[in-house]
């Protein structure tokens, strides 16, 4: 299966019939196909999620678990079809005397959800390949303050060292293939600018975000995000290294917070090999380039863990 389709894959079919024989068994039926959505869902093939807990829902309408975790699936598979999932969910909470941090939250996310931008084609979540997976947990921030929310987000390159360049072009390529960036000539034109300068031990490149708020009062009305890289100019940094390092800290900024679990990702932390020097009594720290590991072409998962970020308002939290 790739993407999202709506049509019946070979895994929801034996799911389904797992299910047929669960109730046969004897066994609550809404609560089995509960918790094969909740599973779908957690490795990542949400329109079969959708389904199996559109059975639950039939089977139970107002199974309130059924429907949060239809709508966390929906977000990666039908925007308005979560919306209408959420409000549902903060329905059936409501009634419930012990879902009343439950229904909160869920309010929280359905209005961070209706404040989401619309997205250029290369996010949308049917680009998503269920079979590659994601690193999305490990790097999902608790708001929306991380993602840029206009588009093409524009890249500055202040003065790259020569060696570099062609380093520069390929890592920016990479990233433009899935995400919408562009290219300017002028620093102030620029919402991401990367720069060279001579960092601490042990760095390739660092990444800040930055927001500047206008307000009317006390509201919010517009914010505008920026971001820098500084990438270090003080070693002989191969090209294959400093493209590595440029793509890692541009997928900082682009949203993602931490670091994949996987060592051929992109955002797999990036090491330097240490040291220890010793003299008279005095031990130094020092460091030089690890060549080996290094990644320079974005993954699946990579990309799946971008498009989740900028589908969903927040990590994926399960019910108690």
């Amino acid at each position: 299966m790739r993407g999202n389709h709506r049509h019946t894959s070979p895994r929801l079919i034996y799911t389904l019939l797992l299910g047929f024989a669960v109730t046969a068994a004897g066994r609550d039926p809404a609560e089995s196909l509960l918790r094969q959505g909740t599973d779908l869902l957690d490795r990542g093939f949400f329109a079969d999620s959708v389904a199996m807990l559109t059975h639950a829902l039939e089977q139970n309408p107002k199974n309130a678990k059924a429907c949060y975790y239809r709508a966390l699936a929906n977000e990666m598979v039908d925007r308005q079809a979560a919306i209408g999932d959420w409000r549902k969910f903060v329905e059936l909470a409501a009634t419930d005397p012990d879902s009343k941090e439950e229904a909160t939250q869920a309010e929280e996310r359905l209005q961070a959800f209706e404040r989401m931008p619309g997205l250029p084609d290369s996010l949308r979540p049917s680009r998503y390949v269920p079979k590659a997976g994601d690193y999305y947990q490990r790097v999902a921030g608790p708001s929306l303050r991380l993602q840029w929310t206009e588009f093409p987000v524009k890249v500055f390159a202040d003065s790259p060292p020569e060696e570099w360049r062609r380093a520069l072009g390929e890592a920016l390529d990479a990233w433009m293939n899935v995400f919408p960036l562009q290219t300017v000539s002028a620093r102030e034109r620029a919402d991401i600018v990367l720069s060279w300068a001579k960092l601490p031990k042990r760095s390739m490149g660092t990444e800040q975000s930055f927001f500047r708020l206008q307000k009317e009062g006390d509201k919010i009305i517009k914010r505008r995000k920026t971001s820098s890289i500084v990438l270090d100019n003080s070693h002989r940094w191969s090209k294959r290294e400093m493209r590595a390092a440029i793509m890692h800290e541009v997928g900082h900024a682009l949203g993602i917070e931490g670091h994949s679990d996987g060592s051929r990702d992109v955002m797999f932390p990036q090491e330097v090999r240490t040291f220890v020097l010793t003299q008279g009594g005095e031990h130094t720290l020092s460091g030089a380039p690890l060549s080996t590991g290094i990644n320079t072409k974005l993954t699946p998962r990579d990309v799946n863990t971008v498009i989740r970020l900028y589908n969903c308002p927040g990590p994926l939290v399960h019910l108690k």
